[in-house]
């Protein structure tokens, strides 16, 4: 059987709690509106970052930590919207990018400045100034914690604040 004492499993519902609750209460708000969820949020910036080059589509996986399945329905959602475009890498046809188009710069300045509204509304004004600091310290290392003991790779994108240097 596993040690796990009270103060973790005090931990693991405040952590999963709190990001439900932010994450559906953020979403319905950006759905509704823009019809975007904060992961769409994510892959915008993404892209964004990566141009001229494009995006991978690992990559993009990999900043929202999920699923590639995922990272390509959301990504084929904005696609369909034209804010993204796939297309095969020119170097190695198995990978493919993502690419802004004339509507994303104008579309995810829209979504981010929303986004941070809502963070205001539900994280600036309900956490203390001096508790965000040791939160974020905090959730950081389960986080880096995580990927180093599941052995998850960094992005190898050179703007994907994760990145690792590379020999």
């Amino acid at each position: 059987m596993a040690d796990v004492d009270e103060i973790d499993r005090r931990l693991w519902e405040a952590f999963t709690d709190s990001s439900r609750m932010v994450t559906r209460h953020v979403d319905r708000e950006l759905r509704a509106e823009l019809d975007v969820i904060s992961d769409d949020v994510v892959i915008l910036e993404g892209v964004l970052a990566a141009h001229p080059d494009g995006a991978r589509m690992s990559d993009l996986a990999h900043r929202l930590a999920a699923e590639p399945r995922h990272a390509t329905y959301r990504i084929a959602r904005l696609e369909e919207r034209g804010l993204i475009a796939r297309q095969a890498d020119t170097d190695d046809g198995r990978v493919t990018r993502v690419h802004v188009t004339a509507d994303t710069g104008a579309f995810f300045a829209l979504c981010r400045a929303r986004l941070d509204e809502l963070i205001a509304l539900y994280l600036t004004d309900l956490v203390p100034f001096d508790g965000r600091r040791d939160l974020v310290d905090l959730l950081t290392g389960v986080v880096d914690g995580y990927r180093h003991h599941f052995a998850i790779p960094a992005s190898d994108h050179p703007d994907d604040p994760d990145t690792k240097e590379h020999p």
